[in-house]
């Protein structure tokens, strides 16, 4: 074993960082896609994981080391992905090149507006704690936070969530299907 794969070494992370930090940062923004500050995230989180779990692992060879780094890496990026995969929003572009209102956009924009007054009716329907309650939970408030300021038990709420998600579903739909056969 070379001197500078010593389990000393390998367990440093100024050594670890200037030997892998670049390399895996380079591969989560190239081949993955990834912002500067969530690839630098991700390769920290690789860097302290192995460094606190060097000792429980032996390694033939640095290939071998590198792979395990490596393989340490892409499990964080794919909980990245995984995490960032629900929490992506839709936009929709309303001006063509020229600034001007595009026939199709327009559409789009009446229809979305239909869908918002809708859901703003639903919501408006709502006492005062159960639109906090949606609110709060949409933004990964736990039920123990949200119960402080809702003055309902922690442990009930996440049944009113889904009593009350459900509630305002159907009245949209209940809104939109009533807002087409007006428009039929």
């Amino acid at each position: 074993m070379p001197e500078l794969f010593s389990k000393k070494n390998i367990g440093d992370i100024k050594y670890l960082y200037t030997k892998f930090g670049r390399k895996l940062y380079g591969y989560g923004v190239s081949k993955w896609n990834l912002a500067e500050d969530d690839s630098w995230e991700i390769v920290y989180k690789t860097l302290y994981k192995v460094k606190k779990v060097i000792d429980k692992y032996t390694f033939e060879s640095e290939e071998k080391f590198s792979g395990f780094i490596f393989k340490i890496f892409i499990n964080y990026l794919r909980n990245h992905y995984r995490d960032k995969k629900g929490k992506q929003v839709d936009t929709i572009e309303l001006n063509d090149m020229h600034g001007k209102i595009t026939e199709e956009n327009e559409e789009k924009s009446v229809t979305q507006s239909k869908r918002m007054s809708c859901l703003q009716k639903a919501l408006q329907q709502l006492l005062d704690w159960q639109r906090i309650l949606l609110l709060m939970r949409a933004q990964d408030f736990s039920y123990e936070q949200i119960a402080a300021y809702v003055e309902k038990p922690s442990d009930q709420l996440k049944v009113y969530h889904m009593r009350l998600k459900k509630q305002v579903t159907e009245n949209s739909n209940e809104c939109l299907g009533t807002a087409k056969n007006v428009a039929q």
